[in-house]
């Protein structure tokens, strides 16, 4: 028997959970280090429809861990970049990129509210906020990625409400910001790093490893979510 793009995702998951995927709607905000490798994976799984939301264009800088782009790219788009990526690897996937900034009024402009799972993997506190505020009022989940730089051990990732990230400033700073807009923390699950940072700099410092360990984290959370496991 041939084998075809979902003979190994049909032994894990089943040929039932392949066809509901296929129905499934996702969107990725933030198509970095964190966002990139969860839109790849998500692709390759076979989710149906995803929004690939990032306000950016690739820089040089990006490419030592942000597995969607390559030099040729450099200046580009990265949203366009995901969705040339996605058709290199699978052509039944749609993909919708969308090049904005994630605002308050530039969500209420946009429709995500039949997705099943948003991602976020930006790292703004008030564009998260933004998201926070839009899952609540289309009751759409949102699963959240902090602070990833600095670090480089994947094996400290875990997964843990909002009320309870450690070890981290930007869960702090977003901790703070959410609780000023009466948003329900423990609504809200989150990808952390346990590990202490090891530098701290102006700039946060990153190599591949932990964020995208932290993508592939988000990526089985969304498709196990999708397909009830």
């Amino acid at each position: 028997m041939d084998e075809t793009i979902e003979s190994r995702t049909a032994l894990l998951l089943g040929e039932d959970a392949i066809k509901t995927l296929k129905d499934k709607r996702v969107a990725v905000f933030g198509l970095g280090g964190v966002g990139g490798t969860a839109f790849e994976a998500l692709v390759r799984t076979g989710v149906g429809h995803i929004h690939a939301i990032d306000r950016d264009v690739v820089s040089e800088s990006n490419l030592n861990r942000q597995m969607l782009f390559t030099h040729d790219q450099v200046g580009a788009q990265k949203a366009l970049c995901a969705f040339l990526r996605s058709k290199l690897i699978r052509d039944d996937v749609e993909v919708l990129p969308e090049n904005y900034s994630v605002s308050i009024e530039a969500l209420n402009e946009r429709d995500y509210s039949n997705c099943d799972i948003m991602l976020d993997c930006v790292d703004d506190v008030k564009a998260k906020v933004a998201l926070m505020k839009y899952s609540i009022e289309k009751n759409v989940p949102l699963l959240i990625c902090l602070g990833m730089g600095n670090r480089i051990d994947p094996s400290k990732l875990k997964m843990v409400s909002l009320k309870k990230t450690e070890m981290d400033p930007l869960a702090k700073a977003l901790r703070t910001a959410a609780r000023k807009e009466g948003l329900p923390l423990e609504k809200f699950m989150c990808v952390i790093s346990t590990e202490e940072p090891l530098v701290k700099l102006p700039k946060p410092a990153s190599i591949m490893p932990v964020p995208s360990a932290a993508g592939l984290t988000m990526a089985a959370y969304a498709i196990k979510q999708m397909v009830n496991l």
